[in-house]
């Protein structure tokens, strides 16, 4: 049996239907209308999952298994202007439930690969939900920056390997958007009315990943966390080919 949905991918206009390009000269007018935040208050809390509860309706689709809320943190798009929420990421530790993702077909190398992993090293990124009454364009910076955290997240947590279910075209998509190339790791599946499949990545792929095809994502992860501070993030950039973006001071 196939998980509860959680990837499915409840979103609003993150990709276009055919994936044409956004308009990324408005994109960048409107991205610093938008801030993301780690949902630690009851009310964020309580709004991340009324956003999630909103889209997951929207779509027609179940909802997220009790039991993995505890094993959840949710990150919290806002509108600067209003301080009203207007989307959520939900990242879902490894233990001490099974990730939904671990249910999807997977390959034999990667059920070993994975097999070996600890529990508390892998995370999913679960529900990423960004409601139909934002509008198209805000849709697409809010879902960018959800994502962007969701990257933050597994590098602050010291996380070996992360993944999410989604459809082939948005795995296209967060690599030329985002940077972030994530490796099919099983079969496409038809599954809540779309063809998707298990995606994971290491820290050390994505971020190789965003320096060539997004440098400047990767420089925005530096200027929310000290490498200094995360062990894993300072191994990333020392054994990067790219220097340009070791601290002139160093560490």
């Amino acid at each position: 049996m196939l998980p509860p949905v959680h990837e499915k991918l409840a979103t609003i206009d993150v990709i276009r239907r055919n994936d044409a390009e956004p308009d990324l000269e408005r994109v960048a007018l409107i991205e610093a209308a938008v801030v993301v935040e780690r949902a630690e208050t009851l009310d964020d809390i309580d709004a991340a999952f009324r956003i999630e509860r909103i889209v997951f309706e929207e779509s027609g689709y179940g909802h997220m298994p009790q039991e993995l809320d505890a094993q959840s943190t949710f990150y919290l798009a806002k509108s600067v202007a209003t301080g009203e929420p207007i989307g959520c990421l939900r990242m879902i530790a490894g233990a001490p439930e099974p990730l939904p993702m671990m249910a999807m077909p997977l390959s034999g190398e990667w059920i070993e690969r994975l097999a070996r992993v600890a529990p508390h090293q892998l995370c999913e990124y679960g529900a990423m939900a960004v409601p139909s009454y934002v509008h198209a364009d805000l849709g697409f910076t809010v879902a960018k920056a959800l994502f962007r955290e969701g990257y933050i997240h597994t590098l602050a947590e010291g996380i070996e390997w992360s993944g999410l279910v989604m459809e082939p075209r948005r795995a296209r998509a967060l690599a030329r958007w985002n940077g972030l190339l994530f490796e099919q790791a099983g079969p496409t599946t038809f599954y809540m009315g779309g063809d998707v499949a298990t995606f994971v990545a290491s820290p050390r792929a994505l971020y190789d990943s965003t320096i060539q095809l997004n440098p400047g994502f990767a420089a925005y992860v530096l200027k929310k966390l000290n490498p200094a501070d995360y062990p894993i993030l300072r191994g990333l950039i020392e054994n990067s080919a790219d220097t340009s973006l070791i601290p002139s001071s160093g560490f």
